[in-house]
């Protein structure tokens, strides 16, 4: 790995990029630009992009075989680019890449690190490499202290918990746990919001109170009561109480399982390295059309002046990336940059206003073309600071897009394999078939509430005597039966206490290095929501 410095070219190169991406008044963190070499490449995607990490023998496993299907030509080595935003961002370049590839992959680091910089989900912090870095020596100081066995199954078992990440979730830890630096929290803004409302009350609960009944008021205060000291017991024996579903299963081991110095170390690794991916999930069709998008603007400008050459490979090269996908294999390329251009288009010519939208005409909506007060670029940004992929395509993928960007489109070979049916294909070719565009937007919007991963949440954190009861949200997905029992022995390795897991029809145990299966009834999840927000039990055998 070496600094862009250590290249007149690209330095060169990179100073245009960064002069143009001003000129269009981007607003950009410090970026930070290094060329590696194909195997350092391969070696930085293993890490999770960061540039060290703990060794472990998955790692080097992975790395072996990388290298082998590359040298053996079943693997191309040719990445364009990897980006670790933040403050500073790290972009990282393919010394086997030309000048004119080089300058396009820096236009499109322009996009990603505005992006995470300004998005709503402000994926952009101060240091984010230089903490993971940090990290990592303190795990790899855990695997001395610890000793190897040890160290191994504790990586393999923290490893395996990794995919139940969601810090971005409704039901992530800061909604989920109550503590006493968030219970006063909590009391303080319920004082603030509650002022101004009792001030504009002219008469106060006296009338109410009067007329209640005797028994009702007593049974009231006795229950409130007991909510009082229940959440007051747990507070006081665990340091916390869990107020809700908690989906964010590994950052609630990371804080609340009992664990040495050495093992949180570990812990904190992983998390910090995991938890960035749940916003490329939630962003990544906006997030990879913007870049696009600032890519080819960008590019645009350094063919003008000539400062590289390379026009025609650049469009095939642009073409090839957008290249479209059906709606189950999106492209977020092709997506997000047409989406991107269209909205552009649409805004300049009035079609986003309302008073478009209440025209009733079709004749006058063909040919409207009504200049806007502001550019379509401030509109824009505003739409990065405030949205996601899941309302960007609510609101602006109309059916007319999903025809014209092919997302309906399914080759018959895969059509078959994917089993359509003729009553979804609406009509066909020699080549494709097309499915209903309306069927599609929801399939598409649909993903957003799973990723197709399964649902599952932390409930009660004190069944059977100190286990975890972890709740399968049911949405007709069943778990994989061989996933089951190893994840968790793996839970009750960090937890050091019984786990459970209820489905819909089982209850699935692991305690004493026993695991058992049993036949169980589950609430629904809204009833287990319920229970937790009353103080009750979620779930009782």
């Amino acid at each position: 790995m070496r600094s862009i410095r250590t290249d007149s070219e690209l330095a060169f190169l990179e100073s245009r990029v960064l002069h143009h991406a001003a000129a269009f008044g981007r607003t950009l963190p410090e970026m930070r630009f290094f060329i590696l070499n194909p195997m350092e490449f391969s070696s930085l995607l293993i890490k999770h992009v960061y540039p060290v990490s703990p060794p472990n023998m998955w790692e080097g496993k992975e790395m072996v075989q990388t290298r082998n299907r590359i040298d053996s030509g079943q693997e191309s080595s040719l990445y364009y680019e990897v980006v670790q935003t933040g403050r500073p961002s790290y972009a990282y370049l393919n010394e086997t890449n030309n000048a004119m590839t080089q300058a396009s992959v820096m236009a499109h680091v322009v996009g990603h690190c505005e992006f995470s910089e300004l998005n709503v989900m402000h994926d952009s912090d101060d240091d984010r490499t230089e903490k993971v870095i940090h990290l990592a020596r303190k795990a790899e100081q855990a695997r001395r202290s610890m000793g190897e066995m040890s160290w191994r199954a504790w990586w393999n078992a923290c490893e395996s918990v990794a995919p139940l990440i969601a810090p971005n979730s409704q039901y992530n830890l800061a909604g989920s746990i109550e503590t006493d630096a968030s219970n006063a929290q909590a009391a303080m803004e319920h004082e603030e919001h509650e002022k101004p409302l009792l001030s504009s009350i002219p008469y106060s609960s006296t009338i109410q109170e009067i007329l209640m009944p005797e028994q009702l008021k007593t049974e009231r205060l006795v229950k409130e009561d007991e909510r009082r000291r229940a959440r007051a017991e747990t507070l006081s024996r665990r340091g916390y109480k869990l107020r809700a579903p908690c989906h964010d299963i590994l950052g609630f081991l990371r804080d609340y399982a009992p664990k040495s110095a050495a093992e949180r170390s570990v812990l904190d690794y992983l998390y910090a390295v995991r938890c960035k991916s749940d916003f490329v999930g939630r962003t990544q069709i906006m997030n990879e059309g913007w870049a696009m998008y600032w890519e080819k603007k960008i590019m645009t400008e350094l063919f003008k002046e000539r400062a590289c050459t390379g026009i025609i490979e650049s469009c095939k090269v642009f073409s090839g990336v957008c290249f479209p996908r059906p709606w189950f294999q999106r492209n977020p390329y092709h997506l997000g940059f047409h989406m991107w251009t269209r909205i552009e288009e649409d805004w300049n010519k009035g079609r986003l206003s309302k008073q478009f939208s209440d025209e009733t005409s079709s004749h006058n909506k063909a040919g409207w073309n009504q200049q806007p007060e502001k550019p379509a670029i401030d509109f824009m940004g505003h739409l990065v600071r405030t949205c996601t992929d899941h309302e960007f395509l609510r609101r602006y993928l109309s059916l007319e897009m999903l025809e014209e960007f092919h997302l309906n489109r399914v080759d018959k070979r895969m059509a078959q394999q994917i089993g359509l049916s003729a009553d979804d294909i609406v009509r066909e070719d020699r080549r494709y078939v097309w499915v209903k565009p309306d069927d599609v937007k929801d399939e598409m919007l649909k993903l957003f509430s799973h990723f197709h991963r399964p649902r599952l949440y932390l409930i009660d954190t004190d069944f059977m005597d100190g286990g975890l009861l972890i709740y399968h949200r049911d949405d007709g997905r069943a778990l994989r039966s061989d996933w089951i029992k190893p994840t968790l022995k793996n839970i009750n390795l960090i937890w050091k206490g019984p786990v459970c897991l209820l489905t819909k029809d089982n209850l699935y145990t692991w305690t004493a290095g026993n695991y058992n299966e049993l036949r169980a009834s589950a609430p629904d999840f809204e009833t287990v929501c319920a229970r937790m927000q009353d103080g009750e039990k979620p779930y009782k055998r």
